[in-house]
């Protein structure tokens, strides 16, 4: 048996098969453009588009769970508008002839950076919300479908170096049984949703990274110690009054 701390984002406890969470990579490189104006008119399309989709996830969000946590994917809408955040994708497509994916990329993980630098630790946290928000415009410009990977067989702890706030509202309780990242924390968008959503979840994981051979064993999450116990012992699991999923 192995222990593994983190931090304690989402109460419960849970005895399920770890599960690694594969969102498919856009492959994004940069290329010059012969003609500026139409990225810019590509770029305004998708944030259209990207408006449109946040509207809709919101007001869903908002029919099942309430206003408060509506209001996240209304920072979202906040965030993509930002005309900080606006003027520097447009400043790389005119004055760098970039394509608008490039743009975007760049801008989200410069954005993105600056949070997670700033010593407050609720605008470190929103670093991922940046990179929810470009993300999206990205799959946008790519055609790219921003459905979610394909759910395990059964229910499963899902592991993940990162889960952004727009993958955890989608996650369908009846195979996600508990939710445990390399980064994160308790202020982050994906913590406060899970617990709305009532999955436990461990953020932060104390490791350097997150093995193959961990996928299908089984792992008890203690979601209110913030312990991960890698295929655990009888006594353990009577300690938890565990049986497997």
């Amino acid at each position: 048996m192995q222990i593994l701390t983190g931090n304690a984002v989402s109460p419960g406890i849970v005895l399920a098969p770890i599960w690694f969470w594969r969102p498919v990579q856009v492959d994004v490189t940069p290329h010059p453009v012969a003609d500026p104006a139409q990225e810019l008119t590509r770029l305004e399309n998708a944030c259209h588009a990207a408006l449109s989709q946040l509207q809709m996830l919101e007001d869903k969000v908002r029919a099942e769970k309430g206003d408060a946590i509506a209001q996240l994917f209304s920072a979202h809408q906040f965030m993509l508008e930002d005309d900080d955040f606006q003027q520097e994708i447009r400043d790389a497509i005119v004055q760098q002839r970039v394509n608008a994916v490039w743009a975007v990329r760049r801008a989200g993980d410069q954005f993105a950076a600056q949070m997670a630098a700033m010593e407050d630790a609720y605008f470190q946290a929103r670093a991922a919300d940046v990179r929810d928000v470009a993300g999206r415009l990205i799959a946008l410009l790519c055609n790219h479908c921003t459905t979610p990977p394909p759910l395990p067989a059964g229910k499963a702890i899902l592991f993940a170096e990162e889960i952004l706030p727009s993958d955890t509202v989608q996650l369908d309780k009846q195979y996600i049984a508990a939710i445990v990242t390399r980064q994160g924390s308790a202020l982050s968008h994906s913590a406060i949703l899970a617990r709305a959503m009532g999955i436990p979840a461990i953020m932060g994981l104390d490791v350097a990274d997150l093995p193959a051979a961990w996928e299908g064993l089984d792992a008890i999450i203690d979601g209110e110690a913030g312990h991960i116990y890698l295929t655990p012992d009888s006594e353990t699991q009577q300690r938890y009054h565990m049986n497997a999923l």
